[in-house]
């Protein structure tokens, strides 16, 4: 009897596993949303998290996607309702390659074909309510081809239906369209008579490029196709064009048409945007006007002082014909929007300069924009940059650069420095090494020369290998006094071409900023604290991994245990500290963990801004397994010795002991990390008695914290 019944559960096991299935859903209910959620900007699926089976024609070879050499991806579109109906494109991925073979995912996603396939709908880049793409992250299930069809034609777009221009906000000057544009996400579409108003690098080469339309709005081109990536785009600065590549976009070069898939983004600093991502080589229509292309654009001096000519010279060439004019123009101010302007002279073949008279630079900070204007012999026109998307900008300071900040603080939103591509030289910035290349360090090369914002920036040896920058180690003191300036990722960096040793030391501590600003990315606490060592006290893991069901090694921080969404701690990944390994969030800690403190270098990476610890002694209850850095960090110089009476009324006594004379900070935070005071203190060798009147604050516990150059420490306290 025994011996059946064992038989019969292992029938209705079997039985159970194989006739486990997912609900088939349309695309279209996959994508929809709501008015009334659009008009909020939430453009979350309903069926977010959801594992489904989906059907749809395949429009795009996987074969050909380049967003990743671990994900692959395709597009379909629903074989219903296409001639009349939106809401019927959706993007297709395949996050594990392990997973290519039991899916058959590239014989099976072959345009034309219909497909049957399994997965769990989730977004690009993550499922905050104002985030990017609804995709389908396939998962370990067999696919089938269910019928043969043929790719619908692109539906005739304008770029209005998604982004449309506001004058009257230069941060956002391009606000995105959520009632017009998310149903034409994942669906692709064709915008005729197209023109190229911006191209630009960012990190690792890529380039971002701007198209305009007859209805005068603009979009982002976004290059998820191996056709649409350098060195088939080149026409900036730092890639010299070339004529005879496969696709070659520059500023106010017009096509016949630009084809692609609509997406939206929402990265970080940028603003929330629908792009179109061309596919294919052919997705870029025949070239209907060519105008002069300007690069190699340079300023001497590239940091004047009042009253200095400024010489602006740049290569100017037409591909089908010859430059008839050139003019620079340039104004003085960020708002200002009147420019001046004085005509180029030929300095040499292709080689053109203007001069920005010195009498015009009489204030010492003041930013001055400039644009070069070009005509050729068809009267074909192009201004570099596109005045709507300079960053085209220097800044007149007298006695040179001296810090961090007047690399790193920009008035534009972007975060971009102003000096991005340029070579500074003269310069006289002094600070501190706070992480290295060490395998038990960050491996990444972080600096800062004070505490506040704008102080910290990334540093990179040069590539010729001139300067042994990449064996300073943590704490050590150094001049920089020339480097060139780039941006890596968003990150900006100086790769140092020349510097000075100073003297070792230890690194400047922690700094502690409000979480909730940095996750909801307010500039004035993510931009101007990009690369510094920042801190947080009585932290909990809240997550130990957003990123399910792939893992990046990263983790979530948050000071209440009952949230689920919090601060990203980036773990040891790719350009991250090797010291953590990227199962130290899995392996190592446990949800609810909780950290009395947590230390690491803030960056932007993946859409999200978050925190990179050196290495394991940079988090509550870990050390560095192996040999660290070589200078001890050990902040013991000055320390509370007694904070009486405790508990208190807010009024209360704090007894220090200093071996040295040192510049220190007393804050106050409250449970949720908020800081509620603050008193800057000089304080002498010996014994400080300092008094602190908090009266008005609540009762509850608190925690009162020492931080110095040399010293750090926390104290709780109860007020009642």
């Amino acid at each position: 009897m025994k011996r059946l019944l064992l038989m019969m559960v292992t029938v209705l096991l079997a039985y159970g596993t194989q006739a486990q299935t997912y609900p088939l859903v349309s695309i279209d209910s996959i994508q929809y949303i709501h008015p009334d959620s659009l008009l909020l900007g939430k453009t979350l699926s309903t069926k977010l998290g959801d594992t489904v089976r989906v059907r749809g024609l395949v429009i795009y070879n996987p074969r050909f996607h380049a967003l990743s050499a671990n994900f692959k991806g395709s597009y379909l579109v629903d074989t219903a309702g296409l001639a009349n109906n939106n809401w019927r494109g959706l993007l297709v991925r395949l996050p594990r390659m392990a997973d290519s073979s039991v899916t058959n995912f590239f014989n099976n996603f072959q345009p034309g074909n219909i497909v049957e396939c399994t997965g769990r709908v989730s977004e690009f880049q993550d499922a905050s309510a104002i985030s990017g793409e609804t995709q389908l992250d396939l998962i370990a299930v067999a696919t089938q081809v269910v019928g043969f069809g043929t790719p619908p034609a692109p539906k005739p777009v304008q770029i209005n239906s998604f982004m449309q221009f506001d004058p009257n906000d230069p941060a956002v000057p391009q606000k995105i369209q959520f009632l017009t544009g998310e149903q034409y996400e994942g669906m692709y579409v064709e915008i005729p008579n197209v023109f190229v108003t911006g191209v630009s690098t960012f990190g690792g080469g890529r380039v971002s490029w701007l198209v305009r339309d007859a209805s005068g709005s603009e979009m982002n081109v976004r290059d998820v196709s191996q056709f649409f990536r350098p060195p088939f785009i080149s026409s900036t600065a730092s890639t010299p064009p070339n004529p005879f590549a496969n696709v070659f976009v520059q500023q106010g070069k017009a096509f016949a048409y630009i084809r692609g898939v609509i997406t939206e983004t929402n990265f970080g600093t940028l603003y929330p945007r629908y792009e179109i991502v061309p596919l294919v080589e052919t997705d870029l229509g025949p070239v209907t006007a060519a105008p002069p292309f300007t690069n190699a654009v340079v300023l001497n001096p590239s940091i004047p002082s009042t009253g200095t000519n400024v010489t602006v010279g740049a290569r100017i060439e037409d591909l089908d014909g010859s430059v008839s004019s050139a003019k620079l123009f340039y104004a003085v101010g960020i708002s200002n929007t009147v420019y001046d302007s004085v005509s180029m002279t030929i300095a040499a073949v292709d080689s053109f300069v203007g001069t920005i008279p010195g009498s015009a630079l009489n204030q010492n900070g003041a930013y001055v924009k400039y644009f070069i204007k070009a005509t050729d012999n068809d009267n074909n026109v192009s201004i570099t940059p596109d005045t709507t998307f300079t960053f085209s900008v220097f800044r007149v300071i007298n006695g040179g650069i001296n810090s961090v900040e007047q690399v790193q603080e920009t008035p534009y939103p972007s975060g971009r420095s102003i000096y991005d591509g340029a070579i500074l030289d003269n310069l006289d910035i002094r600070g501190r090494i706070m992480s290295t290349l060490s395998t038990t360090d960050y491996s990444r090369i972080a600096f800062q020369d004070g505490r506040t914002a704008w102080s910290g920036i990334m540093l990179r040896p040069d590539n010729f290998g001139t300067t042994d920058i990449d064996v300073r180690q943590r704490g050590d003191s150094i001049q920089i006094t020339r480097a060139l300036v780039v941006e890596d990722f968003g990150i900006t960096t100086l790769e140092v071409l020349a510097y000075n040793f100073i003297s070792a030391g230890a690194p400047y501590t922690g700094v502690n900023v409000p979480i909730d600003s940095i996750i909801a990315r307010k500039y004035s606490f993510t931009e101007g604290y990009e690369s510094m060592l920042l801190e947080f006290i009585d932290a909990f893991v809240v997550n130990q991994n957003p990123d399910a069901p792939s893992n990046f090694g990263e983790f979530a921080i948050y000071p209440d245990s009952t949230v689920t969404a919090g601060l990203r701690v980036r773990g040891g990944v790719a350009l991250s500290s090797p010291d953590l390994g990227q199962n130290f969030n899995i392996d190592s800690l446990v949800a609810g963990q909780k950290f009395d403190f947590i230390r690491g270098i803030l960056t932007f990476n993946f859409g999200n801004w978050k925190i990179q610890p050196r290495n394991r002694s940079d988090i509550d209850g870990f050390t560095t397994g192996g040999s660290n850095v070589s200078v001890a960090e050990k902040l013991t110089n000055a320390k509370v010795s007694k904070l009486y009476p405790n508990p208190n009324n807010g009024r209360f006594s704090v007894e220090l002991r200093l071996e040295r004379a040192e510049n220190i900070e007393l804050s106050i935070y409250d449970l949720n990390g908020r800081l509620v005071f603050s008193e800057k203190v000089a304080a002498n060798a010996g014994i400080e008695l300092i008094s602190i009147d908090q009266q008005q604050l609540p009762a509850g516990m608190y925690m009162l914290r020492l931080t110095g150059v040399n010293s750090l420490q926390n104290s709780r306290f109860i007020i009642r």
